[in-house]
């Protein structure tokens, strides 16, 4: 691939040259997952050794290489430079979920697989195959130095195309390990994923909810259904349902008060007598009645704050962790020890000869096994659950609503962003290519591991991968590359 040298000239490469080169960076992913792939057919891993994998990718190498790459690249100046990035962010991520929410309510999912949807749309590949396309792109393509920057060549455009990823990157694995998997992949009952509602709001459960193991049959009680109504049912159905609960509701409340009120009158006969021996006591129980109401308060906050807590433990996660970890790191002088090259007669700290190196070591783990994984999960294993009643309709509406719909809406805002708003990261070449390429991204490989940790929809993301990837990739990837090559052309004339 490093093979394809051309002259940094304004002379563009041939189709065939570009298609070789996103060919190759391609390939390069492919045969990584072939390794998994092949280890899954034989044996060698299984469904729970690729659990254990991906557990051991999120709590260990994972962390690790966020810290190595997020805490030594940002800086305070960077954060202000590169402010675009967050927004391209926001606006991609938004135009992804209303492709996939329209994209669903026209496919009639239900709220699981609707999520399902959203979660393939928004969290696209921005870690391991955009980063081998930039880098290739960086040392082959000709005309992508920046004029802002002196002496500009292919090692510094290499290193801003892969900060312009690392932040898009970053500000994904926020959202990926947070809304993505705490909602939207999030662990579900079997009741709840095959639970679906007609038009008209009736409760309708698929064929599978009725069977358990495949085996016995599994009927649903009154209560069950009632208990998934009130966390799934939408209003159309609520309000059939709030009526028979009120009128229940109701009766119940009369009930009450007409017992409360028989001896509420039974009480008072009795208590006439002792009305002035109680009076003197009144303000002395009032007093009481304050003061047990006020260390009620007291613990009231307490237990609030303490849910707080536990709700913001339980939404965290080691990934979110080392996030918030490396930016107090990248904004503090605690960069230069972590991170300092040392002055002239030393070659580095001892902290960066040691510890920062044995997280560089660990982090660098994380891409390969994270791609074995994904090839592992395209061979579905049989003892996994089997796939959904809109199996076909979810794979489908994923791959839609994630690489044909956005791209179709970003790439000419992309477009004439870049030649008619004036701001300097708009002007760089490599920034373009990202952007491109960003769009356009499968789903990311990292879903696989959320899916297998919450145990959800595995099947599923097993046909997302497998299209999106060994499919979908290469003719996709070779459009938008010549596509980005043509604008830059047409932005610098």
């Amino acid at each position: 691939m490093r093979s394809l040298l051309l002259s940094n000239s304004t002379t563009s490469l041939s189709f065939i040259d570009t298609s070789r080169l996103t060919f190759e960076a391609v390939l390069e992913v492919v045969i990584i997952c072939l390794a998994g792939f092949i280890a899954a057919r034989s044996g060698l891993l299984n469904t729970q050794g690729q659990k254990l994998l991906s557990s051991l990718n999120v709590d260990l190498f994972t962390p690790c290489l966020i810290f190595s790459k997020l805490a030594s690249s940002l800086s305070i100046s960077k954060l202000l430079d590169i402010i675009v990035i967050p927004i391209f962010f926001a606006i991609s991520t938004l135009i992804a979920y209303g492709c996939s929410r329209v994209t669903s309510f026209f496919l009639q999912l239900n709220d699981p697989e609707s999520d399902f949807v959203t979660a393939m749309a928004v969290f696209g590949n921005s870690n391991s195959l955009p980063v081998s396309l930039t880098l290739s792109l960086a040392y082959t393509l000709p005309g992508l130095y920046w004029e802002d920057i002196d002496d500009d060549d292919s090692d510094k455009v290499a290193g801003r195309g892969i900060l312009y990823l690392l932040i898009f990157q970053q500000l994904g694995q926020i959202l990926r390990w947070s809304w993505g998997f705490n909602k939207l992949l999030r662990k579900r009952s079997h009741l709840e994923l095959n639970t679906y509602y007609t038009k008209n709001g009736a409760l309708v459960l698929s064929e599978q909810s009725r069977l358990l193991d495949g085996e016995q049959a599994l009927y649903i009680d009154q209560a069950e259904v009632e208990e998934v109504s009130n966390e799934v049912e939408p209003s159309s159905a609520s309000e059939s349902s709030s009526s028979a609960s009120a009128s229940a509701s109701a009766s119940a409340l009369a009930s009450a008060s007409a017992s409360a009120s028989a001896s509420s009158c039974s009480s008072s006969s009795n208590s006439d007598d002792d009305d002035n021996e109680d009076e003197d006591d009144d303000d002395e129980h009032r007093e009481v009645k304050i003061q047990s109401q006020g260390r009620i308060s007291t613990f009231l906050s307490k237990v609030a704050g303490l849910s707080f807590v536990k709700s913001f433990l339980a939404f965290m996660n080691p990934p979110l962790y080392t996030m918030l970890i490396s930016v107090v790191v990248a904004s503090t002088p605690l960069q230069r020890v972590f991170f300092s090259s040392g002055n002239e007669t030393s070659d580095g700290s001892f902290i960066q000869n040691t510890f920062t190196k044995a997280i560089t070591n660990l982090g660098s783990v994380s891409v390969p096994l994270i791609l074995i994984v994904l090839g592992s999960n395209l061979y579905p294993s049989q003892d996994i659950p089997a796939a959904s009643k809109h199996y076909n309709r979810m794979l489908f509406g994923s791959l839609v609503s994630r690489m044909i719909l956005p791209p179709i809406i970003l790439l000419p805002i992309i477009t004439v962003c870049v030649k008619y708003i004036n701001l300097s990261i708009l002007d760089d070449p490599i920034f373009l290519i990202v952007a491109f390429v960003l769009t356009i991204s499968p789903p990311a490989i990292q879903l696989s591991q959320i899916s297998q940790l919450n145990g959800i929809y595995q099947r599923e993301m097993s046909g997302v991968l497998f299209w999106g990837y060994v499919v979908l990739t290469l003719p996709t990837t070779i459009f938008i590359v010549v596509c980005s090559l043509e604008v830059l052309k047409w932005a610098q004339s």
